[in-house]
């Protein structure tokens, strides 16, 4: 199912930037404004200020393909020469266990959703949409790879790729405590098994759902500029990063929210309420909540801080009851989500934000002890915290053809931006 090509990668010169280090990103969503601060002060070469090119709205797409086409005349930015496949490995720890997460870039196919050859599995928002468009009209090629996942139990395609990383990799750094590792692979026979395996497996967006929606609108605009509709222009095809979800390196953190703009709330009710759905029990710090949301993973269990050391775990008593109170023809699975019960039961019905656009009043974070401060300090007003979504779900739902809340998945690490480039010509 997935179509996959090599492609012409476009480099940063290491004899110019000097520390490939100081030039790469994380992607481009994940970026806070003293975050893309400093990463401009590593380096006026770093990636930052083409994926988030500063000025008004309607000169910075300029500004930023101005600058990447004068890098690319100064020869800061370099083309290959040969196609090929460009292996990614990043090394990193999880709890103090180390872990190692193997995959490849390369191009694929843009496929619409409807082919189920590619699958989404998390709504996308207009305003990301219409920036990202914008950016690669301007500049004509992806600065970032698209996060995939595919199903390979047997693990045939980390097998070819692990042979070819015990040559003395083209990039090797470590950037915010994560080793990141990359190998050009142009061997033909190796580069054939690779596509060969790919053939027959859907593609599973892990990260970068706006970007990819993104590349489909753009090829759908080409295509009526251009009236090459043969399905093999360069606009055909995105860059992708494409991971095994049935191996051992691929890690989803937990996404907590915390909330603000809330009504005066009296935490008694709000607790009976709750009541109906969630049987609830006390504790006393944020550690042994969650220890105890982790021992409930498999209980559509949620965790929940009110301020004036107040936790709380919170555990669906009955999965039915779940299921009759949402209405809408989505699927059991759906419904019974972590991530759609904290939603749909407990943000949207039981504190009302159902009919409201919550997204000015919401914060997601991936450290629990930073959403306990935020509500302490008095920045927002409550924080909930949930278990990772488990890779099956994001499979199964993905499968259905339904997508799951904003920032239901966290995978880690990020991958970097910058460390290779996708100009969108043969």
């Amino acid at each position: 199912m997935a179509e996959i090509r090599t492609f012409k990668g476009v480099f940063y010169n290491k004899g110019i930037v000097g520390d490939f280090s100081n030039v790469v990103a994380p992607p481009y969503d994940v970026i806070s404004e003293q975050d893309q601060k400093n990463l401009q002060e590593k380096s006026k070469y770093n990636i930052v200020r083409l994926i988030l090119p500063q000025g008004s709205i309607n000169n910075k797409y300029i500004q930023a393909s101005a600058l990447y086409n004068q890098w690319l005349k100064d020869c800061i930015l370099v083309r290959d020469i040969e196609p090929s496949l460009y292996i990614y490995e990043q090394e990193y720890n999880v709890k103090g266990r180390p872990r190692k997460r193997i995959g490849f870039i390369a191009l694929a196919k843009i496929e619409d959703f409807s082919t189920g050859k590619i699958k989404a599995h998390e709504r996308t928002l207009k305003g990301p949409k219409a920036d990202r468009l914008r950016l690669l009209k301007a500049c004509k090629t992806n600065f970032s790879q698209i996060f995939s996942l595919f199903s390979d139990p047997e693990q045939k395609v980390d097998e070819v790729l692990r042979k070819h990383t015990k040559e003395r990799p083209r990039i090797n750094i470590k950037v915010d405590g994560v080793t990141n590792r990359l190998w050009s692979l142009n061997d033909s026979e190796a580069v054939e098994t690779i596509t060969g395996l790919m053939q027959d497996k859907p593609l599973f967006i892990a990260d970068g759902h706006h970007r990819y929606e993104t590349a489909i609108n753009h090829r759908d605009e080409m295509r009526l500029f251009t009236g090459d509709n043969s399905g093999e222009a360069p606009f055909d095809y995105t860059m992708m990063m494409f991971v095994n979800m049935d191996g051992k390196g691929l890690t989803v953190l937990p996404t907590h929210r915390v909330l603000k703009n809330l009504p005066k709330i009296n935490h008694d009710k709000f607790r009976e309420n709750l009541k109906h759905i969630f049987e609830i029990k006390e504790f006393s710090s944020i550690d042994k909540t969650m220890a105890e949301l982790a021992k409930n993973s498999d209980s559509h269990a949620i965790g929940m801080y009110l301020g004036n050391r107040t936790y709380s775990l919170l555990k669906v008593k009955d999965e039915n009851e779940v299921v009759k109170l949402l209405d809408g023809n989505q699927s059991r699975s759906w419904k019974l989500l972590d991530v759609t019960i904290l939603h749909q039961v407990i943000i949207n019905r039981v504190l009302g934000f159902g009919r409201t656009n919550i997204e000015s009043s919401i914060k997601f974070t991936t450290n629990g002890k930073e959403a306990v401060q935020l509500v302490t300090s008095g920045e927002y007003q409550m924080a909930f915290f949930l278990n990772p979504t488990k890779i099956s779900s994001v499979r199964d739902i993905a499968n259905l053809g339904e997508v799951m809340p904003q920032k239901s998945t966290y995978f880690y690490p990020k991958l970097l931006s910058g460390l290779v480039l996708n100009k969108l010509e043969w």
